[in-house]
């Protein structure tokens, strides 16, 4: 069925009935049935549907995004953006941006305005145990994303928003190797920021980072010597007025990801930022899973543990107890060894688990060994 309304969406478009064309595939692309490669053509032949150039430049960076190798999009984006975008100006406690047209952000085709208040989709965490830090909304579902450093091990915190005031967040997903992390709040943006198309930010380009206060950095990638993988955005800046999560945007004023505070010791101490296609990348695998299995976030290390989601008492991945297990007796329960995977490890004779001894003492739950 999807199939064949992308097909028929494709002939509608071909024989100039361009609101029909556009409202199957649409349709198309909802079901989430279709393979990479036919949704990146799907909003290929949905960028065909308007003259409008912010609508084609959501298409085809939504295509890039579903199919990074797709030749077609890249040749078509390129052309459009030859033409260049103007300059960003910092206004009085915000950052004003402006644009030549928005671009998109989702599958339903959203664009940002031709001027937009970057404060308008930005939030404050107030209450983090490193002070207060930033992050950036990335889905309209109300994901946010700021560092781990930001929210630290706790599982709630409180968010500002300029729109909505203060309500409270629940960090859902953590990444200590890359200090990102993802906060769910009961709110939606009406719109998300302009995203760039491009897998990495090339040497030397000016970027410009913003807080939610609206302090203005001007800094630019530095370029460093050995091989980094491409969600590495080495910059200039040496310090930050708040514990991360400030957005970063490219010349064109394109957001291409948020800094954290990892640093490169070797070059003075400079702070690195974290691309956003692979924060979209992560948010995408966190909502698929989120949707299908039951999980229980782990704030020891971060995980989205299936096993302390499905109410057993350890996080398969660090072996943590799940903080309301901290409390109650805990024993052996056969069902869960699926969760973890074998080591080899001695078990230990509380828990049964085989994450090792040390001290006479298991590294899981702490038990002292009979």
């Amino acid at each position: 069925m999807t199939q064949r309304a992308l097909e028929l969406g494709i002939l509608a478009i071909q024989q100039q009935s361009l609101t029909e064309g556009a409202r199957l595939i649409r349709i198309a692309l909802k079901s989430g049935d279709l393979l990479a490669e036919m949704r990146a053509i799907a909003y290929l032949w949905l960028a065909e549907t308007q003259t409008d150039t912010a609508h084609k430049r959501a298409c085809y960076t939504e295509a890039l995004h579903v199919d990074p190798n797709n030749a077609e999009a890249r040749s078509r984006l390129s052309a459009l953006l030859t033409a260049g975008l103007p300059t960003s100006t910092p206004a009085t406690g915000t950052y004003t941006a402006a644009t030549s047209g928005g671009t998109g952000n989702s599958a339903s085709g959203a664009t940002a305005p031709t001027s937009f208040n970057v404060a308008d989709y930005l939030a404050r965490v107030i209450d983090g145990p490193n002070g207060v830090g930033t992050a950036v909304f990335i889905t309209q579902e109300g994901l946010l994303a700021t560092t781990r450093r930001v929210v630290g091990g706790l599982e709630r915190v409180t968010i500002e928003t300029y729109a909505g005031g203060q309500v409270y967040g629940t960090v859902v997903r953590a990444y200590t190797d890359l200090d990102l992390a993802f906060i769910s709040i009961n709110q939606r943006p009406a719109a998300l920021l302009p995203v760039t198309p491009m897998p990495r930010v090339p040497d030397d380009d000016p970027l410009t980072v913003v807080s939610y206060d609206g302090e203005v950095t001007r800094a630019q990638q530095r370029p460093t010597r050995r091989a980094m993988a491409a969600h590495w955005i080495p910059t200039s800046i040496t310090q930050l007025t708040d514990a991360g999560g400030d957005v970063i945007f490219d010349e064109k004023n394109y957001l291409v990801g948020i800094m954290t505070k990892a640093t490169s010791l070797a070059s003075g101490a400079t702070y690195y930022g974290i691309h956003i296609a692979m924060i979209r990348r992560l948010a995408e695998v966190y909502l698929r899973d989120a949707r299908s299995d039951r999980r229980r976030y782990c704030p020891d290390c971060g995980n989205a543990s299936r096993a302390t989601g499905t109410g057993y008492f350890y996080c398969e991945q660090c072996g943590a107890s799940a903080p309301e297990a901290r409390t109650i007796p805990r024993y052996v329960v056969p069902q869960a060894a699926l969760f973890y995977e074998p080591t080899g490890k001695a078990a230990c004779s509380t828990c049964n688990a085989n994450a090792g001894i040390y001290n006479n003492r298991c590294l899981r739950c702490g038990a002292e060994q009979r």
